[in-house]
């Protein structure tokens, strides 16, 4: 859209928003840039326009992955009622899956691809065999050592959550 029509927007109404109650007004042919969030998304914008077609397909494509791992992940670790120390094993674990499969192995490659032909397919969760294997997946990724800074981390927030608990005082004993 360009400048004069918001400026004529502005001035018949004094609210820019307006422009969107009109029909079509985003079938305007005028525009030839992207569309931006403000001065914060130009690098990101930037770094979206350098990338080839290649790197956009494989960014996509991980994306879909962990549109599909992460749901997974969250309700596998509340299953194990982590309370306060939750969300500090959560973006652990995270991060240590998106280190797993930074380079996948064959095997895993395989499994990813038909994982993200299930999801295309839209069917009903309890249809999805692949779906039902994610857990077993997330958990054959964790190393000895991811499952032990996964134990200490949630050790360290219980203790925390102990520590940062008021002390109740108890209240002196009621003459008779």
């Amino acid at each position: 859209m360009d400048d004069k029509r918001l400026a004529e927007q502005l001035a018949k109404t004094g609210n820019l928003l307006d422009v969107t109650y009109e029909d079509g007004w985003w079938e305007v042919d005028d525009w030839d840039g992207p569309i931006e969030a403000g001065v914060l998304a130009k690098p990101y914008a930037a770094y979206l326009e350098s990338l080839t077609l290649e790197q956009h397909r494989f960014l996509r494509r991980r994306m879909r992955l962990f549109s599909i791992l992460l749901p997974e992940l969250k309700g596998w670790l509340q299953s194990w009622e982590l309370g306060r120390s939750f969300e500090s094993v959560y973006a652990e674990a995270k991060r240590r899956i998106y280190e797993h499969l930074i380079q996948p192995t064959p095997e895993q490659t395989d499994w990813i691809t038909a994982l993200i032909a299930e999801d295309d397919q839209q069917l009903p969760m309890e249809e999805r065999s692949l779906r039902s294997q994610v857990v077993p997946m997330l958990s054959s990724l964790f190393t000895q050592e991811d499952r032990q800074a996964l134990a200490d981390i949630a050790a360290q927030g219980m203790a925390q959550g102990v520590l940062q608990m008021v002390q109740v005082e108890t209240p002196p004993p009621i003459a008779v």
